[in-house]
């Protein structure tokens, strides 16, 4: 990418160009610039700019659109007018991504008297066992069917290398407060355990700071441990880039 750039991008204009031959510089004085640059071809493709922003030269310089350069080398461009910097690509900042709306779980294995329910902005709320209703949420439930079946389950959600942070508040839900259900939470990313705990209705909802920097895939199993159903939740559950 910085050699295609270096050899293409042979000056930046900021702000819009002028239609005629002269134009004001940032000093205010008058310039002399001349638009005779016929053609810009990448990988030896025709890409001139078909709108006003032409190519020109200026001082021995020529300078071509960094917007138009970038597009066509496939990379976006952006300018950050607070700390007075472009970005070609990727920009620094995080982006969002949540389970079930922009990812979907790609496999889910289970062992007898266990459920899923995934959702994203579901009408049907869930509460957790403070009272905190969620719309958002992954729910995974383990019904106590005998006492000597541990019963059990997992999702994987596909990461792709793509991601860094996995973030969710973990908790029991409301309507198992009650059961007494002890469940153990392991959550791995490619394999590689990042997180384990024994959840029960007396612990509060933790918040998930997960990280899975280019891990592949992302596994959430649960097992129950006691004699009693129980169900867990990962309440508002998301990706950042």
């Amino acid at each position: 990418m910085k050699d295609k750039l270096k050899g293409l991008v042979l000056g930046l204009v900021a702000g819009s160009l002028m239609t005629g031959v002269t134009a004001f510089a940032a000093s205010g004085s008058m310039i002399e610039v001349f638009y005779n640059v016929k053609d810009i071809k990448i990988n030896n493709v025709s890409k001139m700019p078909t709108d006003d922003s032409k190519p020109f030269v200026y001082n021995g310089t020529t300078y071509v659109p960094l917007g138009f350069i970038s597009n066509a080398l496939g990379q976006s461009a952006k300018w950050d007018g607070k700390s007075k910097t472009i970005y070609i690509g990727e920009t620094g900042e995080s982006k969002t991504l949540y389970l079930e709306k922009d990812i979907k779980y790609m496999n889910s294995q289970y062992g007898a008297g266990a459920y899923l329910n995934a959702e994203y902005n579901s009408s049907e709320k869930v509460t957790d066992n403070v009272g905190n209703e969620h719309s958002s949420y992954l729910l995974m439930t383990l019904i106590a069917l005998s006492i000597k079946e541990k019963s059990w389950e997992y999702v994987e959600y596909p990461l792709n290398g793509k991601m860094k942070m996995f973030k969710a508040k973990l908790g029991v839900t409301d309507e198992y407060k009650d059961s007494g259900g002890i469940a153990k939470v392991t959550i791995t990313a490619d394999g590689k355990e990042i997180y384990s705990k024994e959840i029960t209705a007396g612990n509060l909802p933790e918040d998930l700071n997960l990280d899975v920097s280019n891990a592949l895939k992302l596994q959430i199993k649960i097992q129950r441990e006691g004699s009693d159903s129980v169900q867990v939740g990962l309440f508002d559950p998301m990706l950042t880039q």
